[in-house]
C-alpha cells in the first residue's frame, strides 16, 4: 500500500475519524485506473491517492460520505459509458453505474470502510452489565465500567474489562472515554446511582443514553430532573431496551445492545420479512 495512504490510515484512526478506501479490483477493457490503485477517502471529502482520476473518481469521492454512513464495505461496478444514471441492480455487486466517459471499459471498485468501534460505558456491574458486555465483546465494542462496589470492580478487572471504582457514581466518569461515538447504559446495583448517572451521562456527548427500571420509576426520576431543570433529551432511552425480553440478564442485555443498533445504524428495528414471500 501507498506510504501517503498508510501513513494517513494512521493520522485518522489517531483522531478517531471514520474513512473508506477505494481499491480498483477489476479492469474490463479501457479504463484510466488500474487493478490495485488505491484511495483513500475522508467523510468530508479529502483524497489520499488516486484510482485513475476523471469522472469515475470525482464519482467515488461523492459516494464516499454515504457509504462510510452506512458502515458496508462493498463492491461497485462503473461502465465507462455515456449516461450517469444506475442502469442495473446486481445482488453481488450492488449498484452497477454509467459514466460520463466514453473510454468503453468497466471498472469494478471495492470500497474498504473503516469505522470506529462503539464505545460502551456501563453504570453498574451486577449480573445485567456483564451480560451487557458480553453481547459488546462479540461486536468489537471498548468497554468501560463504572461501579461504587470494590469486589465488582476487581472481577471486572480480572475479566479484562477497564472499569473505574467511584465513591459515587457521579465521580466515576471518564471524559477522555466517553465521546460522541459512546453509548452509555445505566444499570447501578438497587437503581441507587441511576438518577446520578443520568444527570452525568446528559453532561457528556454521548449518542446514545439508557437507563433500566420500571416505568413509574423512571416518571419519578424525570420528575426530580425537570425540579432541578435539568433538560431530558433525544438521546435518553428509559426504560432501557427493545421490548423483547422474558426477563433474564442475558435476554435484558440483549435488547439494550439491540436498541443501540438500532440507535447507531439509523434503522427502524421493524420486520425484514417480505409477506409476499411467504
Amino acid at each position: 500500500m501507498d506510504r501517503e495512504i498508510l501513513k494517513k490510515i494512521v493520522e485518522l484512526e489517531d483522531k478517531g475519524e471514520e474513512f473508506l478506501i477505494a481499491t480498483v479490483v477489476k479492469v474490463k477493457g479501457s479504463s484510466p485506473g488500474k487493478i490495485g490503485a488505491k484511495a483513500l477517502i475522508t467523510r468530508d471529502k479529502k483524497i489520499s491517492g488516486t484510482i485513475g482520476g476523471g469522472r469515475i473518481e470525482k464519482m467515488v469521492i461523492d459516494m464516499a460520505p454515504a457509504i462510510i454512513d452506512e458502515g458496508v464495505s462493498k463492491t461497485l461496478k462503473f461502465s465507462l459509458t455515456h449516461s450517469g444514471e444506475p442502469v442495473k441492480k446486481d445482488e453481488h455487486l450492488g449498484n452497477s453505474f454509467k459514466t460520463e466517459m466514453l473510454c468503453g471499459g468497466e471498472v469494478e471498485i471495492f470500497f474498504e470502510v473503516y469505522k470506529k468501534p462503539v464505545k460502551l460505558c456501563i453504570c453498574g456491574a451486577g449480573h445485567i452489565g456483564q451480560a451487557i458486555s458480553k453481547l459488546a465483546d462479540f461486536f468489537g465494542w471498548q468497554t468501560l465500567f463504572i461501579d461504587t462496589r470494590k469486589e465488582f470492580v476487581e472481577k471486572i478487572r480480572k475479566a479484562g474489562h477497564p472499569a473505574i471504582l467511584a465513591k459515587k457514581y457521579d465521580q466515576g466518569f471518564s471524559k477522555k472515554f466517553v465521546d460522541k461515538n459512546t453509548a452509555i447504559v445505566i444499570v447501578t446495583h438497587a437503581h441507587i446511582g441511576d438518577m446520578d448517572c443520568l444527570i452525568e451521562a446528559l453532561k457528556t456527548p454521548a449518542f446514545y443514553i439508557g437507563m433500566i427500571g420500571s416505568k413509574a420509576k423512571v416518571k419519578m426520576i424525570f420528575k426530580k430532573l425537570k425540579e432541578k431543570d435539568i433538560k431530558i433529551d433525544d438521546r435518553v432511552y428509559a426504560p432501557v431496551g427493545l421490548d423483547l425480553a422474558g426477563g433474564s440478564p442475558q435476554e435484558i442485555a440483549f435488547c439494550i445492545i439491540a436498541e443501540i443498533l438500532k440507535i447507531k445504524n439509523k434503522k427502524s428495528g421493524k420486520h425484514l420479512r417480505n409477506k409476499m414471500t411467504r
